[in-house]
């Protein structure tokens, strides 16, 4: 009798352990999505070495044109008189290349400027990839509402099937109905799963934006029908400003002018100076050595680099313009677009869905007292499904449009509120 309460006591135990062991997989919101976006994606993660790249370049532009040291030994090992080292020339040089200041601040320019694109180029990726994020996250929400729609779906041809067995046993109806709801009730399986094969791969995709190969969270937890509250057009065109797309142009800018100032400081030579002293072994004396080197031709050589800067500057300002236009454009289509949708969402929770339900209770109603045939039932079911599933449609498209307008403002993604629940 003990032996097997031991056994029962260790074989409870490691239940429990193992309940214990498996963690409880949690709901997740949108910005907790973000924060692990954040800290995992490794494409985030290597920004940070792009960014030293950058102040790499600049600590090195920043450095100044270092001395050098000569030794230079003439005239030695050869025949006569010069076969040993008695005649020869032994000289020790100390030299610098003294370039002008703009040349040098000049390079300093260029690299701050190439830093700024790197930052600016960094910002728009980041961006990006809160786009994908948002866009994956709602993919993950649409087809948690289609599963529970396909679910629902289900629940509808099974209530319906046994209302026809109820009207074939009362003999009032033939078994070809009931046969009927049989059929839409195994498309309506089959239709479950595949939605749930679906909700499987919007949820892989959604862990593959941080990093991970499978995902662990149980549910993204927001409300795909709620709607958010657009602001005025003009307010939202203001912000055009913030978009990297935009200020990309701004940036480039002022490294072409930057280049442009560093090749027109070139055109003043930079001089190579050097000082030194030479012995004569066969007289066993010294004298200073000194020299200047001169390059010619810094002007006409420095004069195509200054073109083509000041060309690519004029080039940016033009293509800046045209962006400018088609983001505005594209940005007037999308509002337009997501009102339209709020207005389709508006009018499928006040006028059809709550026709729709009615319409399917008064045919149900009317096919127990035998006023509606059981092919009107199943019409007003299939339009109560078809309507929710438009009305879900048009909420997703809602937020979608919402991605595009915050990618295009410079934002980092979209507000869905974190209250769950299935849309009616």
């Amino acid at each position: 009798m003990s032996r097997l309460l031991i056994l029962w006591l260790v074989f409870a135990t490691s239940i429990t352990w193992a309940q214990e062991a498996v963690p409880e997989l949690q709901p997740l919101t949108l910005p907790q999505a973000a924060e692990r976006v954040l800290q995992q994606n490794p494409r985030l993660r290597s920004a940070e070495f792009s960014r030293e790249v950058a102040a790499a370049d600049l600590e090195q532009a920043e450095l100044k044109t270092q001395w050098s040291v000569d030794l230079a030994v003439e005239d030695f090992l050869g025949t006569g008189m010069a076969s040993g080292f008695d005649a020869s020339e032994t000289t020790l040089r100390l030299s610098r290349i003294f370039q002008p200041s703009d040349i040098w601040s000049g390079r300093i320019s260029v690299a701050s400027a190439q830093g700024n694109n790197v930052n600016n180029a960094l910002e728009a990726e980041r961006l990006d990839l809160m786009a994908l994020l948002a866009r994956r996250f709602l993919e993950v929400v649409y087809q948690q509402e289609q599963y529970e729609l396909a679910e629902d779906e289900v629940d509808t041809w099974l209530r319906a099937g046994e209302l026809a067995l109820e009207q074939e046993r009362a003999g009032a109806a033939p078994a070809v109905h009931r046969l009927r709801t049989e059929i839409r009730t195994a498309n309506a399986n089959l239709g479950l799963k595949t939605a749930g094969r679906d909700l499987d791969a919007a949820r892989v995709q959604l862990a593959a934006t941080w990093g991970d190969a499978t995902f662990k969270f149980s549910r993204a937890k927001a409300s795909l029908c709620s709607l958010s509250k657009l602001p005025p057009f003009e307010s939202l065109a203001e912000q055009i400003e913030r978009n990297p797309d935009v200020l990309r142009f701004a940036t480039e800018r002022r490294l072409y002018e930057a280049q442009a100032q560093l090749a027109d400081a070139r055109r003043q030579p930079s001089w190579t100076l050097s000082a030194g002293v030479r012995h004569f072994a066969s007289v066993d004396d010294q004298a200073l050595v000194v020299g200047v080197s001169v390059p010619l031709g810094s002007g006409s050589r420095a004069a195509p680099q200054v073109r083509r800067s000041r060309a690519l500057h004029q080039q940016a300002t033009l293509e800046e313009q045209a962006v400018r236009a088609d983001i505005r454009a594209t940005l007037y289509e999308l509002y337009q677009a997501t009102r339209q949708m709020v207005t389709e969402v508006e009018l499928f929770n006040h006028e059809i869905l709550p026709r729709a339900i009615e319409i399917v209770k008064q045919s149900e109603d009317g096919y127990r007292l035998g006023r509606f045939s059981h092919l009107e039932l199943m019409n007003a079911q299939a339009e109560l499904l078809a309507a929710r599933a438009a009305r879900l449609t048009a909420c997703t498209n809602h937020h979608l449009y919402l991605i595009d307008i915050e990618r295009l403002t410079g934002g980092g993604s979209i507000s869905l509120t974190t209250e769950g629940g299935v849309s009616p």
